[in-house]
């Protein structure tokens, strides 16, 4: 298990977090403007991610993937996953979703990295049902068999993800 910290959707405790190599965001594909800390990150990429979206280049479709590099955030990298429409939201889409982004981080060489998981921003999961799913779909993934994962960091502001871990 690596070590895993807490973070809020708050741009000031995230300028004074370690960072790392890549903050994972989710985008829907119906819910504008962004909400959570996708709507946060855009704001601090001064409406980057609005503005690929109103240009075609982002649209939350799942499983569309769109990395970027930034200096704006304390990680170097931004991936914002598409999971496609709000009203379609499941466990097993959120399943589906931490798996892929699992995969995804594991191909970029991600040893560190911060995630908001899927649905919490617009309130479809409880905080420890995400907890607990993502941390079933790290176990099953690629990641958890290789010791180079040093830290992962979870930005959500409900106490109960944190009691997550030790339940």
């Amino acid at each position: 298990m690596p070590v895993t910290t807490f973070l809020p959707v708050d741009l000031l405790r995230w300028d004074r977090s370690p960072g790392g190599d890549a903050l994972v965001v989710p985008v829907w594909s119906d819910v504008r403007p962004l909400r959570g800390a996708a709507g946060l990150l855009d704001w601090r990429l001064c409406g980057r991610l609005s503005q690929m979206i109103r240009d075609g280049r982002l649209s939350g479709t799942a499983g569309e993937k769109l990395l970027l590099a930034t200096s704006r955030v304390p990680w170097q990298r931004v991936l914002a996953m598409g999971v496609g429409e709000s009203i379609a939201f499941d466990d097993g889409t959120f399943r589906w979703a931490a798996a892929c982004c699992l995969d995804t981080l594991r191909r970029i060489g991600a040893c560190s990295f911060a995630i908001a998981f899927p649905g919490r921003d617009i309130d479809l999961i409880r905080p420890d049902r995400a907890m607990r799913g993502f941390l079933e779909a790290l176990a099953q993934s690629e990641l958890a068999s290789g010791p180079w994962l040093e830290r992962l960091t979870v930005i959500d502001a409900a106490p109960s993800v944190k009691s997550s871990l030790s339940a």
